[in-house]
């Protein structure tokens, strides 16, 4: 007959009860998560129920859908899923890792960016990967050391700053199955992110000889997404999906919603680049994209990953970085995706910290600036700004004469 005890170091109950693999008795002890003694106790005899065989798994699942206490429910499923496997060998209705990320997918594919929803796709596929075989086991048998094996792994191929983008991916998966209970607790929360140092800050302005440069090396239609960025630091995947009814000619100003932050973002339209798009082709369609290559790019695949190889290309035609190579013979020179990528420290994405850094030193406000380009806090704003040399040297030359008389 099922029992209840509880220790004195924690206020839960801890259910007693037997079960029966084969002719074999065997005591299991396991916790309910309730300080209810009712609710544990009926836990406790349907657990023993079950062990007995005398349960079905339907009847278990409207029994766990009975239960109101969501951290009781989720220890009770764990609990019934074990008693099932140890007499049947069979699980209670569990789902692999690799079936809970496909159903986590689709169910998700709504409710976030296009791009998000990529990230999210090659994240799963990549933790399965780690996982091996693990993937096709119950998702309750992921555990901690597993998490912290696939963060490694990417942390020794992209940037650790990367890596823990893709760890936060595997926590909100996890507090999916979770919230479902499917697992007990979220074992991708358990896992530290990577300490990153002095990563986070390799990206850079673009100084302005170095943009003239990369306008020399544009043709039409990526002059004109440089020109876009310099003058709003929008991202390229939103400059990319911009459509003429993005901009307003006569108040002067741009709006879109950031791809990244769902944010609305209202920018003024500066007089040269005003002055640029008068000079643009345009239809009589509104939702005619700007850009069309881009925007057809963008469409296609979801995010701006390939536009930003094209951008690669262009810095390396203007000498600001090294050409990378596409076709390697050499098969010792080539790098493959399991080779980490060295970081760039400039990409179009510096012309959004050039646009930050411009508008402050211009003497614009943080509050102002931060409006400007759509970041979501100050702090992201300090991280974007990079005040040039002569700028600073002016500001400490108006700092008084110690001893002189004001």
């Amino acid at each position: 007959m099922a029992s209840l005890w509880k220790d004195r170091r924690t206020p839960n109950w801890v259910a007693c009860f037997t079960i029966y693999v084969g002719a074999a008795a065997k005591q299991i002890k396991r916790t309910t998560c309730t300080e209810d003694r009712k609710l544990a106790r009926r836990i406790a005899d349907e657990l023993e129920d079950a062990g007995r065989g005398t349960r079905s798994p339907d009847q278990i699942k409207a029994f766990l859908d009975g239960i109101q206490d969501l951290k009781a429910k989720r220890a009770a499923r764990h609990a019934f899923d074990f008693v099932i496997r140890e007499t049947t060998g069979r699980t209670l209705d569990s789902k692999t890792t690799r079936g809970f990320i496909d159903s986590w997918l689709e169910r998700t594919k709504g409710e976030v960016s296009p791009a998000t929803w990529v990230k999210y796709e090659q994240t799963g596929k990549m933790l399965c990967k780690s996982l091996g075989g693990k993937a096709d086991q119950d998702i309750s048998e992921v555990r901690r050391d597993d998490i912290a094996r696939f963060r490694d792994e990417q942390g020794g191929r992209v940037a650790r700053s990367t890596a823990n983008v893709y760890l936060k991916i595997v926590r909100i998966m996890f507090g999916a199955a979770e919230a479902d209970g499917l697992v007990v607790r979220n074992e991708a929360k358990q896992v530290k992110l990577l300490k990153v140092g002095n990563e986070a800050n390799a990206r850079r302005a673009f100084t302005l000889p170095e943009v003239v440069k990369i306008l020399a090396n544009c043709n039409d239609e990526w002059r004109s997404l440089v020109i876009f960025g310099f003058y709003t630091g929008a991202r390229l995947g939103d400059l990319a999906r911009l459509t003429w009814q993005n901009l307003d000619l006569v108040t002067g100003e741009m709006s879109y919603v950031s791809g990244k932050t769902g944010r609305q973002v209202v920018t003024p339209l500066a007089t040269p680049l005003l002055q640029h798009i008068q000079k643009l082709p345009t239809g009589d369609n509104p939702k005619q994209p700007i850009h069309p290559s881009a925007f057809e790019i963008v469409a296609k695949h979801g995010q701006a990953q390939r536009l930003s190889n094209q951008f690669a290309d262009i810095l390396a035609d203007a000498c600001l970085i090294a050409e990378r190579p596409h076709n390697v013979e050499d098969e010792s020179k080539r790098k493959g995706r399991n080779t980490k990528r060295s970081v760039s420290e400039i990409s179009f994405h510096s012309l959004r910290h050039t646009a930050v850094s411009l508008l402050k030193t211009a003497g614009v406000s943080d509050a102002v600036a931060q409006d400007l380009v759509g970041h979501e806090s100050a702090e992201i704003s300090r991280h974007y700004t990079h005040i040039e040399a002569p700028a600073k040297r002016a500001a400490v030359d108006k700092l008084p004469v110690l001893g002189a008389k004001v």
